[in-house]
């Protein structure tokens, strides 16, 4: 992948990880879930897909925190 598609493929993650807040928050306010009780699922499945696919791109997002004054090395692909 070139820099650029690489750099929007790092923005569409945070993108996705509001999204998966974002659309259930609506539908719970609009009130789908009530009247379509297996749409609950649907939905779980469907962002649990995401998140794990996610997790597989670039896991190096979600390593916690190591200050650059620490003694550990990070594992990672590079």
């Amino acid at each position: 992948l070139s820099p650029i598609s690489a750099m929007f493929s790092v923005i569409s993650i945070y993108f996705t990880i509001v999204e998966i807040l974002l659309i259930p928050a609506v539908l719970v306010r609009v009130g789908i879930f009530t009247r379509i009780p297996a749409l609950i699922f649907i939905v779980i499945f469907y962002f649990g897909y995401q998140v794990y696919s996610i997790l597989g791109s670039y896991p190096e997002l979600f390593y916690p925190y190591i200050s650059v004054f620490s003694e550990i090395q990070r594992q990672g692909i590079y």
